[in-house]
């Protein structure tokens, strides 16, 4: 007989075991009732011993629903929006909070940096979904263990591991696959291999992919006439530019990217209780053109506003060594420590119609990090975990003109950020706090105190362009503590109700503090420095109840309620005594970042899944959330609206089957932040429609080394866009996908 906590009990026999070429396959449970998680605490435990709400994506999950990119993989969840101002972007929501406001991991090290912005980021996208293992989204704040940044959620993202051989035998596995789309002419390809001995393992990737440019659907609801389309795109005849009519309105013309990803993972075993971990990862892309922005029309010219707008090749550099023992000592059952560099560069590039000066802003941001978790078991059954974190970084900008007819350089422009010695240094320490009072009560708390310090400086040459009301140096420190109370009443088996108390902050960063940035295309708004932020924070409560009925219907409901103080929003200022000034050509309102006393966010979020036979299962997600500036009355920025999934799951044997509703609601236009942040730009004149796609999916296990799988997405090929978003969704793309395995 064998058994796993989510794989169904299957008792066989060793001469049916024989006949399998001695392989035992197990039936994955589709209610899993002892579900194991790690990002809560950063720790195994079981999931239903937690207050906090977790959700998982598993590598099951991702090779089925074959993502192009890590920011569909959330996407098809139906539980996470993400926002799209380029194909080459993706700029996941949790809560109402998004960006810099919400956390991402990778195998344990922090990815948000110095310079992740408020509005939408990208950055996700520079994790390749086909080497992730799992990955747990944790709801509501979560800076107790992980610091700042997680007022929304953390999103950690666990990669692969190598998987170690024995004396006797080298485990040697390796993968392989090829997918094609046609929304974008996608082609994707990539290769994994593990080799592993007995003390050594090695896990080596590489992926590539061509996306071309990006059909919106052609099914258009006839009340919101061009809204979406492609009309006219720009192209340089000669030393002219010129717009050019799109005879195919629906086809996103300069979306296209390209972009490879390699990883290599190596681990040495010390003892069979410890080891020692080099984990690298690169990813690299071609230009990606800035889609929203090159939509951008100029009304008192009569063109398009800017002939080229693109962010250079997106680099991303990580590497980290890790050590872990799990011998138990006086101070620790499982003790991790890691250490991590990453490097990170960031251009934009961008140049007005008909204008031969073409900018360019140049970002690196350097990033070394240490960090110590410690889990300990103690009498009572108490467990304690505990550590600290330290980090660093560096931030470097600069900018220069480059004339596209002469090749002339210049340093004329202003950088993006200060352009002299950026950092920012921070120290943490936590402890949380795990107490199992009976098998049916269980208690969690947690502390964690945070010091930050930055310092940005301009040179002479900033100063004398912009004319800066203040000090050339920026400086800023930050003091913070936060805390977590919970309680998990588990009344039988198949209910659990919890309750949760806790709080996050997020310190202001060089983006928040000392951008400089026209960031709102054709609404010609300059964002100008303000050195006197202070630090974000939430107070938030939860209450969570699942219940499952006769082991085949799962039903999960959390509701929360936040206060949000000190909020960073973008409003008009004053520089210099003048409400606009002209920047780049464009005279520009300014506006800055400052903290607005108070603001609300509450909402909902529902699961209900059900097993209706061996071979059949249905489910259903929506989320809801509601946000409100009260010191303004204003509504809160990054506010999604209502969404969810819904579908129906089919397996036998070899077939795997899946047809899916993914909607969203009407985000009305009187519930767009004033901010600009939702991008009301690229919207109708009553906000953002409301939408659903009807998907399917099938995959067929040819041989037990090959697989096949297909899938059409929309459907019915209608024409929609995300909310907050500068590019429409795919139109009807059918999917094919190879893959092996040896």
């Amino acid at each position: 007989m064998f058994s796993h906590l989510v794989y169904k009990t299957l008792k066989t026999t060793l001469n049916d075991i024989q006949k399998n070429n001695n392989t035992v396959e197990l039936t994955e449970e589709i209610i899993k009732l002892n579900e194991v998680v790690f990002s809560a605490n950063k720790q195994t435990e079981k999931k239903r011993d937690l207050p906090t709400r977790i959700e998982i994506i598993d590598a099951k999950d991702i090779s089925f629903n074959n993502p192009q990119s890590t920011g569909e993989m959330l996407f098809q969840t139906g539980k996470v929006f993400v926002q799209q101002s380029q194909m080459g972007g993706s700029s996941p929501s949790l809560r109402g909070f998004e960006a810099n406001k919400i956390l991402l991991v990778v195998d344990g090290v922090r990815m948000n940096n110095a310079i992740y912005r408020g509005g939408h980021l990208q950055n996700v996208i520079t994790l390749d979904p086909n080497v992730l293992d799992r990955t747990e989204i944790v709801f509501g704040p979560g800076s107790v263990i992980y610091g700042s940044d997680a007022l929304g959620g953390v999103m950690h993202f666990y990669t692969k591991k190598p998987e170690f051989g024995t004396d006797e035998k080298t485990n040697i596995k390796s993968t392989a696959f090829a997918r094609y789309s046609s929304s974008n002419e996608e082609k994707t390809g990539g290769a994994t291999i593990n080799i592993g001995l007995n003390n050594i393992a090695s896990f080596s990737s590489i992926s590539y992919k061509d996306l071309g440019d990006l059909k919106s659907g052609q099914v258009r609801d006839p009340f919101i006439g061009n809204f979406g389309q492609c009309l006219y795109y720009a192209e340089r005849f000669g030393n002219k530019d010129s717009m050019v009519k799109n005879d195919k309105s629906y086809l996103q013309k300069n979306s296209g990217y390209s972009q490879y990803d390699l990883m290599q993972k190596l681990y040495f075993k010390i003892t069979n209780k410890s080891f020692i971990g080099l984990n690298l990862q690169y990813s690299n892309s071609s230009d990606i053109p800035r889609y929203d922005r090159l939509t951008d029309f100029d009304s008192k010219k009569g063109t398009l506003k800017y002939a080229e707008w693109y962010y250079g090749p997106q680099t991303r550099l990580f590497s980290s060594l890790f050590f872990e023992n799990n011998s138990k000592t006086l101070f620790s059952d499982n003790l991790v420590i890691t250490t991590a560099y990453q490097n990170i560069s960031e251009d934009r590039v961008n140049r007005k119609f008909n204008n031969v000066n073409k900018a360019h802003n140049e970002e690196t941001v350097d990033v070394f990090s240490f960090n110590t978790d410690i889990k300990k078991e103690l009498k009572g059954k108490h467990e304690l975990r505990y550590g600290i974190e330290a980090t660093y970084n560096k931030v470097k900008s600069t900018a220069y003109n480059e004339n596209i007819v002469t090749g002339v350089q210049t340093n004329t422009i202003a950088t993006r950020y200060p352009d002299g010695d950026n950092n920012v240094k921070s120290l943490s320490a936590y402890i949380s706090h795990n107490w199992e009072i009976n098998k049916y009560l269980i208690l969690s708390d947690g502390i964690r105190y945070n010091y930050y310090n930055l310092e940005a400086n301009y040179t002479d040459f900033m100063m004398n362009l912009m004319k800066f009301p203040f000090n050339s140096k920026i400086s800023t420190e930050q003091n913070s503590i936060t805390a977590n109370l919970g309680v998990v009443i588990n009344p039988g088996y198949d209910w659990k109700i919890s309750i949760l108390g806790s709080s996050g902050y997020r310190n202001p960063n060089i983006d928040d503090i000392s951008k400089i940035n026209d960031s709102k295309g054709s609404d010609n708004l300059l964002i100008i420095p303000n050195p006197d932020l202070k630090s974000e924070k939430v107070y938030n409560g939860e209450i969570s109840i699942s219940k499952i009925f006769e082991k085949n219907i799962q039903f999960e409901f959390t509701g929360f309620y936040s206060k949000y103080y000190d909020v960073i929003v973008q409003r008009p200022t004053l520089f210099n005594g003048e409400d606009s000034i002209l920047y780049d050509g464009s005279l520009c309102q300014v506006q800055t970042n400052i903290n607005k006393n108070e603001a609300y966010i509450y909402g909902w979020q529902g699961n209900i899944l059900a097993k209706l036979n061996e071979n059949v299962s249905i489910y259903s997600n929506y989320t809801y959330t509601y946000g409100q500036v009260e010191s303004d009355d204003v509504p809160l920025d990054h506010i999604p609206p209502a969404f969810g999934k819904t579908g129906i799951k089919y397996e036998r044997k070899k077939l795997k089957s899946e047809f899916s509703v993914i909607y969203n609601g009407w985000k009305k236009l009187f519930r767009y932040s004033p901010s600009g942040e939702d991008n009301l730009t690229y919207a109708t004149s009553v906000g953002m429609p409301s939408w659903h796609t009807l998907n399917l999916k099938i995959s067929y296990q040819l041989s037990k080394n090959i697989s096949i799988q297909g899938g059409v997405d929309n459907i019915t090929d209608l024409h929609y866009r995300y909310f907050a978003s500068g590019i429409s969704a795919a139109g009807r793309n059918y999917i094919l996908a190879l893959k092996a395995n040896f």
